[in-house]
């Protein structure tokens, strides 16, 4: 093999470890952008599963920029879930409750004192 042959084919391979060097970050890439995607994802829909996320990325990456605004981003959606959940179950109570004329609570909690058993029996029969 010729001076020339060697240059060409140490050219030729390191041109391919360059292009396998950008292909495998472009991967990394996509692979990370897929994760953000489903941190967001679970941080709306499992509110806690956010905090994880949060302190996976603000933590326990090397300080990247875009790991620390997905942990940022997915504790701000976990917490806009949790308050929004919070804030349906109250309003679900709410209406519980309020549908429930209190007469029948009064008559409920009656029927349900020791002494009145049998009337509750009689009710049943």
């Amino acid at each position: 093999m010729s001076k020339q042959e060697k240059k060409d084919t140490y050219e030729n391979k390191l041109a391919l470890t360059q292009a396998m060097v950008q292909l495998d970050s472009k991967e990394k890439e996509i692979k990370t952008s897929q994760g953000y995607g489903k941190a967001y994802f679970l941080s709306i829909i499992i509110p806690p599963i956010g905090i994880y996320y949060f302190v996976k990325y603000v933590f326990f990456t090397n300080g990247e920029d875009t790991s620390t605004k997905a942990g940022i981003i997915s504790l701000i959606l976990t917490l806009i879930s949790f308050f929004f959940s919070l804030w349906m179950m109250t309003e679900l109570l709410k209406q519980l409750t309020s549908s429930l004329p209190s007469q029948n609570l009064q008559q409920l909690n009656e029927l349900t004192i020791p002494d009145n058993q049998k009337k509750l029996l009689e009710i049943f029969k």
